[in-house]
């Protein structure tokens, strides 16, 4: 429920939360009976349905009020009905008048295209469902970021669907966007923790160095009077990424909690 996951996100940012901190978007906006609100899966709330563009800031609004971190939007096409251009328009300009960006479920064919013409921040996931053409990767690419979740559409398979999605994400990073790991956990056999075989898939599929794969995992460089969130390791993962799969100390506000 929304109220449980924004309650939890602030009780997060306190020095004596033991596990990490959690940034909360609340419910997807989506259209009447869209993405996700009849899927099996998603419990009440999971999906806001929106009444029009007036309805759609209003969401916004709230979500904001809420304490949400960004604005997370259903564009799943193959799922049922989704939001209207308008609508699209309203949340992305109501989300940066409050300073949140707007990251996008895209599934079906044309979606990425609206989320880029929406001014969307963000892929929530790595298009899979259609080969996203040059053009529009460009333009993405000069202001939005993807997220990978590559191994959702494989789970250490070689799926058609993980093959699109790593050949938009290497044009995309060809073309000079930015990739952001994510994992979509609670989506199958996902580990919680650092899941090795994303990271793998980043470096293996996608092209990315052990560093560039290191910099899409990391949320910001160290520095002087930052959080002292660290993780120590069995051995270099510059060396290999393979090392990833070595936890051996978690270090939460400067304090050990795991080791």
């Amino acid at each position: 429920m929304p109220e449980e996951i924004f309650a939890l996100a602030n009780a997060s940012e306190l020095p004596s939360f033991t596990g990490p901190v959690i940034r909360a978007v609340g419910p997807m906006l989506t259209a009447p009976g869209g993405y996700p609100t009849q899927e099996k899966w998603a419990p009440a709330g999971t999906g806001r349905e929106l009444a029009g563009p007036e309805d759609a800031a209003a969401a916004v609004t709230g979500l904001a009020d809420a304490g949400a971190a960004a604005i997370k939007v259903s564009l799943n096409a193959e799922a049922g009905p989704t939001p209207s251009d308008g609508e699209l328009a309203a949340i992305v300009e109501a989300a940066h008048e409050r300073d949140l960006l707007v990251t996008a479920h895209v599934q079906g064919r044309g979606q990425a295209e609206r989320a880029v013409g929406a001014g969307m921040d963000e892929f929530a996931h790595t298009p899979w469902t259609e080969r996203v053409p040059d053009p529009l990767l460009e333009a993405a690419a000069r202001t939005m970021r993807m997220v990978s979740t590559l191994d959702i559409l494989s789970f250490g398979d070689v799926t058609q669907e993980l093959r699109t999605a790593c050949d938009n994400l290497v044009r995309f990073r060809i073309a000079g966007g930015t990739v952001v790991y994510g994992t979509d956990l609670g989506n199958g056999a996902i580990p919680p923790g650092i899941h090795l075989r994303e990271a793998l898939l980043l470096h293996e599929a996608v092209r990315m160095t052990p560093e560039e794969v290191l910099v899409a995992m990391t949320a910001g460089p160290i520095a002087v009077d930052g959080p002292a969130d660290l993780i120590v390791l069995g051995s270099d993962p510059l060396m290999r990424l393979e090392a990833l799969g070595d936890l051996r100390v978690v270090v939460r506000g400067g304090r050990v909690v795991t080791g």
